[in-house]
């Protein structure tokens, strides 16, 4: 035995004594062993006075969120309690941390103080469940290392992340589409998940029951789920939901936009949708309305689509309007809407907004143009002002704004005129410029300033807004002067607006807005109106939000005294605070809400003293029902309380029921509506409301429907409660578009080279080219017709060519293939003149082929000194070399070849790289 042993020896048999004394006895201590005997360890300490025992005591145990502090008490151990030189050692395990001072030196004979105060941070990716983040060692000299564990019971945070795929979905009607899913668990547990797909109607998945998915924390998964999209799909943009459920809660849910285009067939289901329909209705006094209406709707070719609108009749009276309305019929003038990915062309009643003090929500029968490009829009707009029965003039209305990206910078200006007639005529001549610059912490500042000319006088308007949008929350800030007003194409002469949206954690979103407005019309020698509201809300589980709401509004006018004794002032005051409740559960939904406030409302009449009234006002809203394919079926509830100036308390109440478009299998695809609705008014006051509804498809495009109604606000001369009846004959019938959709071309064997077509260059029959989801087959003559958005790039499927073959040139019309070979290029390196051989790892030289459209190619060092090109097509290639990464510079010796590929074979050339020359010097000057 050696010294050092020796030594060793001794010391152990010194201190087991007082292992065993009753001081340590009466505390209770054992070693964290399975018999639950005391456990005996050698540690190793810098300090060779101490022990080398260690005896591990219970756990202290502190609760907490990932991302979180928590300060846990460590108790001082009793049998080192009468000591006065003790020392207190935190030791982190993984990523757990410890603020502050991690040793410390106690005396608790002293300071008798029991616990020690110890902050532990922990991690984000910390698992839920218990874990030992530190541990507390107490030592003196002695004694034996005490050890207190400090465990971290870690809160559950469930929260998967559902991405959809970056490029766009695309599908041909009568094929199948792949819908990608890439699932994150960015929460701290393991996850089970059960994915579950809301699909548009006829559409079906090919997996009957889709696997359970089982993601640990941190874990991505992707998913293809398969689709069969029905043949007789309508065009234009369908929307699947997905669905990611765990137990019974909702963790997460995405809408999904896959583009169906139809390029199979050129026929009956490509283009617009036309339908005409003979409506009549009769009116609360038993007289016959009648409505001829015509409109069509659908793609005219490839990106552009069409939406007009006609109807011709008369609706004399609320009920028959009401009634029409329930058909799917509306009385309007004549119109039609051309919109395209970067055009818009309206024609008969249209209607637009150039800008705050340039003119608002002008509409009358004329043109509107809108086009858009990505450094510039132009916005054209002439009308004549609708007609009213009591004032029929007509008056022009005529506007163009035009928008150029400038740097960072984008600039408008429009100028405008306009004017309408009625009761309160409006009128507005206005030119202005302004603009849009990026700012501090990704806001946007813009401006604006107008001259504006109205009846009554004129002025420079100006508009200055600071907004910012970010993926979780954005900010408004907007001001405007518009002198004018209302009566000017406004909304107010002065306007102040703040709007705020912020996700304050992953969980909570906080929602506030305040306004202030300043008007004067002809009617109003003054307008104001203020509000403020603010709304945070609380994702409780994924698919159940619950919100508390406090708002403010009050309004204040003062009529101009148009007659003697005439005019005066009116106002409203009103205050309330509320809860909601949102949930949903797969097509099961539910809204509700309630609010306690309080209405204060004055007059003041011309000459006279104010008199103010001030009631409260409560209520209570519910909505729940279920929402689908088949139909909707909701249940409503409303309750609203009131008190009058003698405290008498009047309540009304809302009982109804509601089915929309509800699909009737065992009548074989009739739909029906219907509505039931009770309302208890304030007093003895009692309506209701009975309604019925059936949609019967025919034949051949040929549909009917009925409709019937009882409601106690339509009255007939005689006083009594009609039922008012409706009837509808429609016809449906989808006509070719007007060109044929898609892109026809070829695919033929590139023979040259050249990314052209030449004479006797053959086609390749068989290939298989795709666009989108869009996918078609050249015939024998390598002819193909593929649909889809035409801006999209063709691409050819490898598979589907000879082997050696691969795609060529641009990627759209004529596609070329041509024969792709492997090549090497041998790198060899000159020696120095004079010297030895130099020697130099070339394996982080990069080797560059660029053909006659400056594509590139980049070689793999497949040896010390090889190159290997594993696929280049047919044609010349010129090489570039970048040596810059090695230990030793080298340049390529010119004149470099070129490296020419014609056949199926395998080409090498070998190059020469020269090294840096060196120059001798002797120590003399030269």
């Amino acid at each position: 035995m050696n010294n050092q042993a020796w030594v060793r020896t001794v010391r152990l048999a010194a201190i087991l004594p007082l292992t065993l004394s009753a001081q340590i006895l009466a505390q209770g201590v054992t070693a964290a062993t399975p018999s639950g005997n005391a456990a005996v360890a050698p540690f190793s300490r810098t300090d060779s006075t101490r022990a080398e025992i260690e005896i591990a005591l219970p756990s202290v145990t502190v609760t907490g969120a990932p991302r979180s502090y928590q300060v846990v008490s460590v108790p001082v151990p009793d049998a080192m309690a009468q000591l006065s030189d003790v020392q207190l050692v935190i030791i982190p395990r993984g990523e757990f941390v410890v603020l502050g001072a991690r040793s410390r030196d106690l005396n608790p004979r002293r300071q008798r103080k029991a616990k020690m105060a110890v902050t532990i941070g922990i991690p984000a990716s910390a698992l839920a469940g218990r874990a030992i983040a530190a541990e507390a060692r107490f030592s003196a000299l002695g004694s034996p290392t005490l050890v207190v564990p400090i465990e971290v019971n870690v809160s559950l945070v469930r929260k998967i992340l559902l991405r959809e795929a970056k490029a766009s979905l695309n599908a041909q009607a009568g094929s199948e589409v792949i819908l990608p899913l890439e699932i994150v668990n960015a929460g701290n547990a393991v996850e089970t998940i059960r994915p579950e797909l809301d699909l548009p109607t006829g559409w079906a998945m090919r997996e009957v029951h889709q696997a359970s998915l089982v993601l640990l924390p941190g874990e991505t998964t992707k998913r293809r789920v398969r689709l069969k999209v029905p043949a007789l799909s309508s065009t234009g943009s369908s929307f699947v939901h997905v669905i990611l459920l765990g137990a019974r809660d909702t963790l997460a849910v995405e809408t999904m936009t896959v583009e169906v285009f139809n390029s199979s067939t050129i026929g009956r289901e490509s283009g617009p949708l036309i339908t005409s329909a003979v409506s009549q209705a009769i009116d609360e006094n038993g007289r016959p309305d009648r409505l001829l209406s015509l409109s069509a709707t659908g793609a005219l070719f490839d990106s552009v689509h069409v939406d007009a609108r006609m109807s011709q009749g008369s609706a004399l009276g609320g009920a028959a309007s009401n009634a029409f309305a329930h058909l799917g019929t509306y009385q309007s003038s004549a119109s039609v809407n051309f919109t395209a990915p970067s055009a818009q062309l309206s024609l008969g009643n249209t209607g637009t907004s150039f800008s705050d003090v340039t003119g608002l929500y002008p509409y009358g029968q004329g043109l509107l143009l809108h086009l858009e490009h990505p450094s510039w829009s132009f916005l054209g707009f002439g009308a004549a002002s609708m007609s009213q029965p009591a004032f029929p003039d007509r008056k022009p209305m005529l506007g163009m704004r035009a928008e150029r990206q400038v740097g960072v910078a984008q600039l408008n200006a429009s100028v405008t005129h306009l004017e309408d007639a009625g009761p309160s005529p409006r009128k507005l001549d206005a030119a202005g410029i302004g603009a849009a610059v990026p700012v501090l912490l990704g806001s946007t500042l813009k401006a604006e300033v107008a001259e504006r000319r109205f009846d009554g006088g004129d002025g420079i308007g100006w508009s200055s807004e600071l907004e910012r949008i970010a993926g979780e929350g954005n900010e408004q800030l907007r001001m405007t002067h518009a002198p004018g007003g209302s009566d000017a194409f406004a909304r107010a002469t002065n306007e102040v607006v703040a709007n705020l949206s912020e996700r304050v954690f992953s969980r909570g979103l906080l929602s506030a807005s305040a306004w202030r407005t300043t008007d004067a019309t002809s009617v109003f020698s003054g307008l104001k109106s203020n509000g403020l509201s603010l709304r945070p809300q609380l994702t409780v589980t994924g698919g159940t939000t619950v919100s508390l709401e406090a708002r403010t509004y009050e309004f204040d006018a003062n009529s101009r005294s148009m007659a003697a004794g005439q005019g005066g002032a009116f106002g409203s005051k009103e205050q309330q605070l509320g809860i909601g409740v949102s949930s949903y559960l797969r097509q099961y939904y539910i809204n509700t809400s309630a609010y306690l406030g309080n209405v204060t409302r004055t007059v003041t009449p011309l000459g006279l003293a104010m008199v103010t009234d001030r009631t409260p006002r409560n209520y209570w809203t519910t909505n729940a029902g279920w929402s689908g394919a088949g139909g909707v079926l909701e249940l409503q509830l409303r309750m609203e309380q009131t008190r009058d100036r003698g405290g008498f308390v009047n309540q009304q109440s809302l009982f109804g029921i509601r089915g929309e478009q509800v699909v009737m299998p065992w009548l074989g695809g009739v739909r029906g509506e219907g509505e039931l609705q009770r309302v208890n008014g304030f007093g003895d006051e009692k309506s209701s409301i009975i309604r019925a509804g059936l949609a019967v498809p025919v034949v051949s495009g040929f549909a009917i429907k009925i409709d019937a109604e009882r409601n106690s606000i339509f009255h007939s001369t005689s006083g009594k409660v009609p039922w008012i009846l409706g009837f509808r004959v429609e016809h449906a019938l989808v006509v070719p578009m007007l060109r044929t959709p898609g892109t026809t071309g070829h695919v033929y064997q590139d023979l040259n080279g050249n990314q052209r077509r030449d004479d006797g260059e053959p086609g390749v029959a068989g290939a298989v080219v795709h666009r989108g989801g869009e996918s078609a087959t050249a015939d024998a003559n390598g002819k193909y017709h593929l649909g889809g958005d035409t801006r999209q790039p063709i691409t050819i499927d490898e598979a589907s060519l000879p082997d050696g073959w691969s795609p060529i040139g641009a990627p759209r019309g004529d596609l070329g293939v041509t024969l792709s070979t492997s090549a090497e290029v041998e790198l060899l390196i000159a020696p120095r003149s004079g010297i030895a051989v130099v020697q130099v790892d070339l394996s982080k030289a990069r080797v560059i082929a660029r053909d006659t459209a400056g594509r590139e190619w980049v070689a793999a060092m497949t040896g010390p000194t090889t190159a290997t090109f594993q696929s280049l097509p047919v044609g010349t290639y010129k090489l570039d070399f970048d040596l810059s990464d090695l230990s030793e510079p080298l340049v390529a010796r010119a004149p470099i070849p070129p490296l020419l590929i014609a056949g199926k074979e395998s080409k090498s050339i070998a190059i020469t790289l020269d090294p840096r020359p060196i120059r001798m010097w002797n120590g003399k000057s030269q």
